[in-house]
């Protein structure tokens, strides 16, 4: 299956293995943010726990298609944390410093924005050639549009006429 992968992938599989790898480390570093939040976030927070504990779930999902694909071409996704936040892009996450409800919906915008500009820029760098890391690309580019809505919805919510 690699092989094939990798041949109708073509000449630009490079680009999308190191793309494709940090997404994944995107993926991982939202995951562990979003879980670490459920589980320690405080105040008027605990009502959404519920809320971040899912979109862990989601990132972890995502996080098991990138590295599939990743093994397609081939690939070997990373096992060490801390290259998961080095390949990510999104620089320490550092969910103990977000745990009121406002601070940590706040800062999962900022990095879900910076996922969604990859996945575009993924997309955009592989459409017509590597069908498969296109198509993945769609698909997780509409699940990261999704939770901006989301949490855009959420810190409205929070706003006071």
């Amino acid at each position: 299956m690699g092989k094939m992968a990798k041949e109708i992938a073509g000449s630009g599989v490079e680009g999308s293995v190191q793309m494709l790898k940090r997404a994944y480390g995107a993926e991982l570093s939202a995951f562990h943010y979003f879980w670490y939040v459920s589980q320690n976030i405080e105040g008027l927070g605990v009502l959404e726990a519920e809320f971040f504990e899912e979109r862990a779930k989601e990132e972890l999902g995502h996080a098991k298609k990138v590295a599939f694909r990743l093994m397609q071409l081939e690939a070997q996704p990373t096992d060490e944390p801390s290259q998961w936040e080095q390949d990510s892009g999104l620089g320490k996450l550092q969910p103990s410093r977000y745990l009121t409800l406002r601070s940590a919906l706040e800062k999962a915008l900022e990095f879900e924005r910076e996922v969604i500009k990859h996945y575009n820029d993924l997309a955009n760098s592989t459409n017509g050639k590597d069908h498969g890391t296109y198509h993945l690309a769609l698909e997780l580019l509409d699940a990261e549009l999704e939770d901006e809505q989301n949490i855009e919805d959420i810190l409205k919510k929070l706003e006071i006429s």
